[in-house]
C-alpha cells in the first residue's frame, strides 16, 4: 500500500457541490450513443434509422478496431444517426421503448471468473459492449487488447471542481465491483491498482485483489497521469490501462447477470440549479429528462462532466459515456461595470487580481467569463504550481507548437492528457487553451508512428 501527497495543485472554491442522495429520475423517452466521446474513433454503422433494437444490440464499431463494439443502453427504434461536417457521424439517437427486451450474454459465478483465460475475459467484455470502458495511456485512447498493460489504474477519488464523489454512488456496488476487479486481474500481468482518499475510502477498502494506495492533496491529484506518475510510472514503450470505479461495476454487472448494463448514477452540480443531488437514470439520457425546467440554453451552460474539462452539451445534449457529473454555470450575458478595475469580491481569483483572494473561505459562482480575450503568451511561472508532476507546461505547449514531437517526448507529453492542463488554462493570464495544445500534440506523435 503506498501512501502519496500532492502538494501542487489547486481546489477551485466554487458553489454548487450535490447533496449526498440519489433520486431515480423517470425512464427517458430519448437515449443516445455518440461517437464523439470516444478519442480516435471512426464509427463502422450496424443500424439505420427505423431499425429496432434490443438492450445491448450493437449500433456500431470502430473501423480501425472492428472489435470494439457500442451496444444500445435501452430498447427501442433508432430515430437519428446524426451526422456533422463530411458526414461525420456524431450519435445514435434511439426511442425507448418499454419492453426493455435484452441480448443475453453469458453469465459466470466470481469463482468461475478466478478461473478465465484472458481471452475469454477479453470475448466476454467485447461481446458485451464493455471494452470501451477501458483506455490506455498513452494517448487515452480505448484499450488495444494486443497490447498488454503493465498495469491497470481505478481511480477512486475524483479532485475535479464539483465532481460526482465515487465514495457515493459506489455504495450499492460493492459486489459488483469485486466481480470487476477480478476480470481486470485476468487482463494484466501487473496489479490492479486502486486509489481513495484516506479519510473518505469506504467504499473500497474492503476490496480484494488491488494494490490498495491513498492519494492527498488539491487538484488534480484524482487525476490517472498523476496517480501513475507516482505509483507506477511510464516509460518509453509500456502502456498502462485504466477504468472508472463506476465501470469497474458494471463489468461485473454485465458478467454476473449477463445484460448489458444501461443504468448509470450522475451527479447533478452548479449554482444555478437549486436541487443538487445524484441521479440514476439510462446511460446516455437527454438532459432535458433530468435537469430543471428553468436552466435556459441562452442563460446558463450545460456541461456533461466537470467545470474545467467537460463538454459543452446544452438542454437538447446527453450525458457523455464517460461521465458522471453534469454542471450548469451562468453564461455571461453583458460585460461586468468597471471591468479589471471592479475589485472582485464576488468573483474567484487564483492569483490576486481580485480582492476575493483575500476571502479565503468564500465559495463563489463560477460563469463563462474568460475576463479577456487571448493575447501574447507570457511564462509567469504559476503553471508550475498547478502541475504536480514534474513537467514544464509553457516548454512543452512550445515544443508542441512549433511541432518539434522529438522534443516534445523529452518534455513528457506521453505521460499526460489535455485534462492535466486545465488548470494551467483557468489560471492563464493570456487565455491559451493549453487542452487543445497538447490533444494536438499527441494526434501529430500519433500520426508519426
Amino acid at each position: 500500500m503506498g501512501q502519496f501527497k500532492v502538494k501542487r495543485g489547486y481546489n477551485l472554491p466554487l458553489e454548487g457541490s450535490p447533496e449526498g442522495k440519489l433520486v431515480v429520475v423517470p425512464q427517458p423517452k430519448q437515449v443516445a450513443v455518440q461517437a464523439t466521446d470516444f478519442r480516435n474513433l471512426r464509427p463502422q454503422m450496424k443500424v439505420e434509422p427505423g431499425d429496432h433494437v434490443k438492450i445491448g444490440s450493437v449500433l456500431f464499431t470502430d473501423k480501425k478496431q472492428p472489435y470494439v463494439k457500442f451496444l444500445a443502453p435501452a430498447a427501442g427504434k433508432v430515430n437519428d444517426v446524426v451526422r456533422g461536417d463530411r458526414r461525420r457521424i456524431l450519435r445514435v439517437v434511439i426511442d425507448v421503448e418499454t419492453s426493455n427486451e435484452s441480448v443475453e450474454f453469458p453469465r459466470y459465478t466470481d469463482t468461475q471468473i478466478k478461473t478465465l483465460e484472458r481471452a475469454q475475459v477479453i470475448n466476454a467484455l467485447v461481446e458485451g459492449g464493455m471494452w470501451p470502458a477501458l483506455r490506455q495511456r498513452p494517448f487515452s485512447n480505448i484499450a488495444d487488447l494486443d497490447k498488454p498493460p503493465k498495469a491497470i489504474f481505478i481511480s477512486g477519488l475524483d479532485t475535479a471542481p464539483l465532481a460526482a464523489d465515487p465514495n457515493f454512488y459506489m455504495k450499492e456496488l460493492k459486489a459488483d465491483f469485486q466481480t470487476g476487479v477480478l476480470a481486470l486481474q485476468r487482463l494484466t500481468g501487473g496489479k490492479v491498482h486502486l486509489t481513495t482518499a484516506p479519510d473518505n475510502n469506504d467504499s473500497f477498502k474492503e476490496i480484494t485483489g488491488v494494490e490498495h494506495h491513498t492519494i492527498t492533496g488539491p487538484h488534480p491529484a484524482g487525476n490517472i497521469s498523476v496517480q501513475v506518475y507516482y505509483i507506477d510510472r511510464l516509460h518509453s514503450g509500456e502502456v498502462i490501462w485504466y477504468i472508472s470505479p463506476f465501470d469497474t461495476a458494471r463489468i461485473g454487472q454485465l458478467l454476473k447477470n449477463g445484460r448489458y448494463p444501461n443504468e448509470t448514477i450522475v451527479a447533478i452540480t452548479g449554482a444555478p440549479i437549486e436541487k443538487r443531488h445524484y441521479i440514476k437514470t439510462l446511460a446516455g439520457a437527454p438532459m432535458a429528462s433530468f435537469l430543471p425546467q428553468n436552466l435556459s440554453d441562452n442563460v446558463h451552460r450545460i456541461l456533461s462532466g466537470t467545470i474545467l474539462s467537460g463538454t459543452h452539451a446544452s438542454l437538447e445534449g446527453f450525458i457523455g459515456f464517460y461521465d458522471h457529473t453534469v454542471t450548469a454555470i451562468p453564461e455571461v450575458l453583458k460585460k461586468r461595470f468597471l471591468g479589471w478595475m471592479d475589485p472582485g469580491f464576488n468573483l474567484p481569483s487564483y492569483g490576486s487580481t481580485f480582492l476575493s483572494s483575500l476571502l479565503k473561505n468564500k465559495k463563489f459562482v463560477q460563469n463563462t467569463d474568460l475576463n479577456g480575450d487571448e493575447r501574447a503568451f507570457v511564462a509567469t511561472g504559476s503553471y508550475e504550481k498547478v502541475m504536480p508532476m514534474d513537467i514544464l507546461p509553457v516548454n512543452l505547449a512550445k515544443a508542441v507548437l512549433i511541432e518539434d514531437v522529438e522534443l516534445m517526448e523529452q518534455l513528457g507529453i506521453l505521460e499526460v492528457a489535455p485534462e492535466d492542463f486545465a488548470l494551467c488554462t483557468y489560471i492563464c493570464p493570456s487565455k491559451i487553451e493549453f487542452g487543445e495544445i497538447i490533444e494536438h500534440g499527441l494526434t501529430l506523435i500519433e500520426k508519426e508512428g
